[in-house]
C-alpha cells in the first residue's frame, strides 16, 4: 500500500499531460491483455513487461506477444480457408468414403477413435488412403527418390521448405526443375523468408526466368518470430513428401558442422496427398492471391499402389484456434498403454505435453525420448535439461544421439500409430511455427519405424538421473536461464 502511495506521489510531480498519458497507457494495456483471455501466467508476465518498461516493452510485445490466434478469428481467416478448400475435397471424400470409414473402424477397434475424431473436428480432415508409404531415414534416401519423381513429373510441382540452401544439391534440383519447366510442367516454390534469408537466390532466379513462380513466405516484420517451418513437395497431385529434411547438402552428410545428419522424411501417394496439397495451396493463396484449388492440383483418380494405409495430416500454427497437431500428440500419448517413443532434436515442451509424458511414465508406459546429443543451438539444448528431472524420476528414459546431428520429428504409440512430420517438441513448434504431422494408422508401418528407432539407439548415450544431479550450480542456473527464453529458442 505504501509503495502505491509513493507511486501516485511520484506521478503528481509530473506534468499533467504526461501523467494522464501514462495512466491511459496503463489502462489500455490492462484492457488489451485481459481481453486476450490467455493463460493467466502469460498475461501477468506481459503486464509486468509493458508497465515496467513501456517503450521497450511495446517493441517486444509487437514482435513476440501479439495474440495472432484471436486476430485470425476476428479477420475471418479460418472461414476463408474453409471456403477455398472445401469444394476441392467434396469429390475426393465421397469417392474414398469407404476407405475413410475403414480407417475409423480400425481406430475404434484399437482404441484411437477419439484421436481420429479430434483431428476430424479440429482440422476438418478425414482418414484417406496413403499408397506405397516409404519412410526415408536420411537425406541421401530422400533426395535420391525425390529426384527420380521430380524428373517424372508431367503437370505440376509444388515445393515448400523452411530452408532452401545454395549448394551442389540445390543446383541439381534446380536443373531438374528447369528441364521440367521446358517440358511444360508448372513449378511453384514457397520458402520461408527468414529460414532461407542467408542463402544466395541466383539459382532460384534462373527458375523464375524460365517460368517458375517462386515466393518467400512470412515476410512481414511483425511476424518475424512466427515462421513457416513446414516441408512439403507435391508432384502432379499424386505424390507427397514431408518430414524434417530441408534442402541442402548438410541434410545429407552433415556438411561442415557435423560428422553426420540423422533425419526422417516420408513419401506417399494416393488421396492422402491432397491434404499436403491443401496446406501448400492455402499458404500460396495467402502469399500470392492465386488459387490452386483446381482439378489439376486435386485429382479424383489416384493409381492404386501395392499397399495402402489410412492417414491423416494435421497442422498447427500461431493463428490456428485448436493447435491440432499439438492436441493430437497429447491425446495419442494419453491413450498409450505400452510404449511412447519420441524423436525430436529439441525438447522444450509446454506444460500439457510435458505432464502427459510424465503421467504416462508414472502409469508404467515405456516412455523414451531421443534427442540430439550434439547441439546446433546450445540455448535450446541447455533449456532441455530443466525438463529431464521429473521425466526421469517418473520412469521415462532419455537418449542422446551422438553419431552426428539428430533432427527427426516422429512419434510412435504402442506399435500401432506413427506420426512423421515437421513439429519439434519445443515451444516454437508447439505454439509459434506453422507445422504439420502425418498420422498413419497402421501397425506394420509403426513397427517398421520402431525398428529404425531401435537401430538409432546403437548410436545413443542414455542420459540418467545421476548425470543430471551431477551438474554444477552454475550449469543448473545457466540451464534455467535459457528456459526463460523458450519462446525465442
Amino acid at each position: 500500500m505504501r509503495g502505491m502511495v509513493m507511486e501516485w506521489q511520484f506521478l503528481e510531480s509530473w506534468p499533467t499531460f504526461l501523467a494522464v498519458g501514462f495512466f491511459l497507457y496503463w489502462l489500455m494495456v490492462l484492457v488489451v491483455l485481459v481481453n486476450d483471455q490467455r493463460d493467466p501466467t502469460k498475461t501477468l508476465a506481459w503486464l509486468i513487461v509493458l508497465t515496467m518498461v513501456p517503450l521497450i516493452g511495446l517493441v517486444i510485445y509487437y514482435f513476440f506477444g501479439r495474440n495472432w490466434r484471436k486476430m485470425a478469428e476476428m479477420s475471418g481467416l479460418h472461414e476463408l480457408r474453409r471456403a477455398l478448400a472445401e469444394p476441392s475435397f467434396e469429390a475426393i471424400r465421397l469417392r474414398y468414403a469407404e476407405d475413410s470409414n475403414a480407417g475409423r473402424e480400425w481406430a475404434a477397434e484399437h482404441g484411437y477413435d477419439g484421436l481420429v475424431r479430434l483431428i476430424e473436428q479440429a482440422e476438418g480432415v478425414q482418414p484417406l488412403p496413403a499408397y506405397d508409404v516409404r519412410i526415408l531415414p536420411g537425406g541421401a534416401e530422400k533426395f535420391a527418390l525425390l529426384k527420380q519423381e521430380l524428373t517424372a513429373a508431367t503437370q505440376t510441382i509444388n515445393i515448400q521448405y523452411f530452408i532452401w540452401e545454395h549448394d551442389q544439391l540445390t543446383a541439381e534440383l534446380v536443373d531438374i526443375l528447369l528441364e521440367r519447366i521446358a517440358a511444360g510442367v508448372e513449378v511453384r516454390m514457397l520458402n520461408d523468408f527468414i529460414g532461407s534469408l542467408l542463402f544466395s537466390k541466383s539459382k532460384l532466379r534462373k527458375l523464375v526466368a524460365a517460368g517458375a513462380k517462386v515466393y518467400s513466405d512470412v515476410k512481414q516484420i511483425n511476424r518475424a518470430n512466427y515462421r513457416n517451418h513446414r516441408k512439403i513437395v507435391v508432384i502432379d497431385g499424386l505424390w507427397g513428401y514431408t518430414g524434417g529434411i530441408n534442402v541442402g547438402q548438410e541434410y545429407v552428410d552433415g556438411g561442415s558442422r557435423f560428422s553426420a545428419w540423422r533425419d526422417t522424411h516420408v513419401r506417399f501417394g494416393g488421396p492422402a496427398v491432397a491434404e499436403l496439397q491443401k496446406l501448400f495451396a492455402l499458404r500460396w493463396y495467402q502469399a500470392t492471391r492465386e488459387t490452386l484449388f483446381l482439378p489439376r492440383f486435386f485429382p479424383e483418380e489416384h493409381p492404386h499402389g501395392a499397399s495402402k494405409v489410412p492417414a491423416l495430416t494435421v497442422a498447427t500454427s500461431v493463428e490456428d484456434k485448436w493447435q491440432s497437431a499439438r492436441r493430437a500428440h497429447i491425446l495419442a500419448m494419453s491413450r498409450a498403454r505400452d510404449r511412447i517413443w519420441i524423436q525430436t532434436p529439441y525438447f522444450v515442451p509446454d506444460d500439457q505435453v510435458y505432464e502427459t509424458m510424465v503421467n504416462a511414465a508414472l502409469a508404467g508406459v515405456d516412455v523414451r525420448l531421443m534427442m540430439t546429443g550434439i547441439p546446433d543451438k546450445r540455448t535450446a539444448w541447455y533449456a532441455a535439461h530443466t525438463y529431464f528431472g521429473l521425466l526421469l524420476e517418473s520412469g521415462g528414459r532419455i537418449f542422446f544421439y551422438t553419431r552426428g546431428f539428430f533432427h527427426s520429428k516422429t512419434l510412435t504409440v504402442d506399435g500401432n500409430l506413427l506420426a512423421i512430420g515437421t513439429m519439434n517438441i519445443d515451444i516454437r513448434s508447439l505454439e509459434l511455427h506453422k507445422e504439420l504431422m502425418v498420422w498413419f494408422l497402421d501397425q506394420g508401418l509403426a513397427r517398421e519405424h520402431e525398428v529404425l528407432f531401435e537401430a538409432d539407439l546403437v548410436h545413443c548415450e542414455e542420459y540418467t538421473l545421476e548425470k543430471l544431479q551431477s551438474l554444477s550450480r552454475y550449469e543448473v542456473f545457466r540451464n534455467s536461464a535459457m528456459r526463460l527464453a523458450s519462446n525465442l529458442l
